[in-house]
């Protein structure tokens, strides 16, 4: 399970055609540039620069240095799988699926609901292709799939801080990403924001005459 959970860097191939970037990325976490990075190490900022150019690919003990120095994946280092430090994250699309099945199963069998049945019939079998078209069926999921936008914010912000093991700073940028996810859904004034944009006078062509709007303009 690929988990992309580094930023801008989340779009780095996998395998060792993405390993250039990674590597970078490692770099970037530790907070050291190039040449303090390979000097912690005990190697030379030449070779480091040729691995982030994707010129040479490191070996076992520049591998294991990194992984024990600063903590970094060599698995996702090498294939991207996984995430820079190795934690587990959480597969956001299998736990929907997984909170569905417990709703149709408990639709199912503690209310008895004929759809449920006929549901866990054709998942168990295989065959829930053949009805997804169904609009009975269609009805019946949205019906029963259980929302709650809270707690999947609460899972994307646990699956990008995994990168950092600083418990403080994982308490800032979880704070500072939820806020930043509720202002940027916060109701607007339109017209508020409009002026804003314009200024303090917007002008309006009302053909075939011209009127000023905004603070200025008084309807007479």
């Amino acid at each position: 399970m690929r988990i992309s959970n580094q930023g801008n860097w989340g779009d780095a191939p996998l395998g060792l055609e993405g390993l250039a970037l990674r590597f970078a990325q490692a770099i970037s976490h530790t907070g050291l540039n190039q040449s303090e990075f390979a000097r912690t190490l005990g190697i030379s900022a030449g070779f480091v620069s040729d691995v982030v150019r994707g010129q040479k690919k490191p070996g076992a003990e520049f591998l294991y240095a990194v992984r024990t120095t600063f903590g970094i994946s060599v698995d996702w280092l090498l294939t991207g799988e996984g995430n820079l430090t190795g934690n587990s994250g959480i597969d956001l699309d299998l736990l929907r699926t997984v909170r569905l099945q417990i709703a149709v199963a408990r639709s199912a069998i503690i209310d008895a609901n004929p759809t449920a049945k006929a549901l866990l019939l054709l998942i168990r079998d295989g065959r829930l292709q053949e009805a997804a078209a169904e609009p009975d069926i269609r009805a019946f999921l949205d019906l029963v799939a259980p929302t709650d936008p809270d707690a999947e914010l609460a899972i994307e912000l646990y699956n990008g801080q995994l990168w950092t093991t600083d418990a403080g700073a994982q308490r800032r940028n979880l704070l500072a990403a939820a806020m930043a996810h509720f202002e940027a859904r916060k109701p607007i004034d339109k017209v508020a924001a409009l002026a804003r944009s314009s200024g303090s006078t917007i002008q309006i062509n009302i053909s075939p005459s011209q009127r000023n709007a905004g603070r200025d303009y008084h309807e007479g």
